[in-house]
């Protein structure tokens, strides 16, 4: 079984959405990268989701912790489109 690491970021509502879309893709690539640079073997795959699937639902401009975040998925394929990965649009290193 060959494993990809499956690397999801996500933001707060603080922000505008464009900024936050690229936080959160920033955040996700940075982890993926990290893990390759320090002997991750397996290929490493990467997404920002931006606002677009809070873990806490919260009004706009609500300072949030538990919605700034990554998600590491190990898996022989993509993660499945649902509400916590709503796009398919892997990045891979």
């Amino acid at each position: 079984f060959k494993a990809t690491l499956y690397v999801a970021g996500y933001t707060d509502t603080v922000g505008g959405r464009d900024y936050n879309q690229d936080l959160s893709s920033r955040r996700a690539h940075s982890i993926a990268s990290w893990f390759k640079a320090h002997g991750l073997r397996a290929r490493a795959c990467w997404q920002g989701f931006g606002e677009d699937a809070p873990a806490v639902v919260t009004p706009d401009e609500t300072n949030e912790a538990r919605n700034r975040r990554t998600i590491h998925v190990l898996a022989n394929q993509p993660p499945p489109v649902s509400k916590t990965f709503p796009r398919n649009a892997w990045k891979c290193l």
